[in-house]
């Protein structure tokens, strides 16, 4: 599960993979258990690259190298580790595989009784939830300048941007009661979404290190743990 990070992670990923595709959508509830549904993808030709990849980097002894790819394409690999987390509250719903267009995309679909447990499995990597004074929930990721390396890191993002074309990634927060404000540029009453798509916005992955999400929904009825 550690393998599967936050948006925040992937200029590492790209630099591994070249283009990928990413969907993650999360819903809370007021309880603070809920609901992920998680698709990503990568083209075929680069998946069998970096299993050739994997397969020279052997010892000589036979044993192989780590394996840096982030992402699992094996359904058994993926369930392996879901079963690891049951006694987090974590559940497995569904796990697929699919391929489209010479695309192959893990569709994986789990659910959580405690959002702090998405935390301890990355999920929710640098993602804070805090009630405020109005007791409403702020749920935020805010990025770290040094967190890209600074000046030297936006230079290594625009040098990728060639090997970019396809990459999308869209990240959606549901919410339990209505979305008070948000940073989100597609939202309705109880939904937040960030879409970066390289092929319709180039800039778009330079602007992913820029983006600070932010959700505000009222806290009526909620119980939600706060994760700070």
């Amino acid at each position: 599960m550690k393998k599967w990070i936050w948006i925040f992670s992937l200029v590492a990923i790209i630099a591994l993979t070249g283009c990928i595709k990413m969907e993650q959508d999360i819903t809370l509830n007021k309880d603070g258990s809920g609901n992920v549904k998680f698709v990503y993808g990568m083209s075929e030709q680069t998946i069998t690259q970096m299993e050739a990849m994997k397969q020279m980097s052997k010892s000589e002894d036979g044993a192989e190298a780590d394996d840096d790819n982030p992402f699992e394409f094996n359904e058994d690999e993926v369930k392996k580790e879901f079963e690891a987390m049951k006694d987090q509250g974590i559940t497995l719903n569904s796990v697929k595989t699919t391929k489209e267009d010479g695309w192959q995309y893990m569709n994986i679909d789990f659910d959580f009784k405690d959002v702090t447990k998405l935390e301890d499995t990355s999920v929710f990597e640098n993602v804070t939830i805090i009630k405020n004074a109005e007791g409403n929930y702020v749920v935020s990721s805010k990025m770290d300048s040094d967190d890209m390396g600074g000046d030297a890191g936006a230079e290594q993002m625009k040098a990728m941007l060639p090997m970019l074309s396809g990459m999308r990634i869209a990240i959606k927060i549901n919410t339990p009661n209505a979305i008070i404000s948000t940073t989100a540029p597609i939202k309705s009453k109880d939904s937040a979404e960030w879409v970066f798509d390289v092929d319709k916005d180039p800039d778009s992955f330079l602007n992913m290190s820029k983006t600070d999400m932010e959700v505000v929904f009222g806290g009526d009825g909620c119980t939600i743990p706060e994760i700070k």
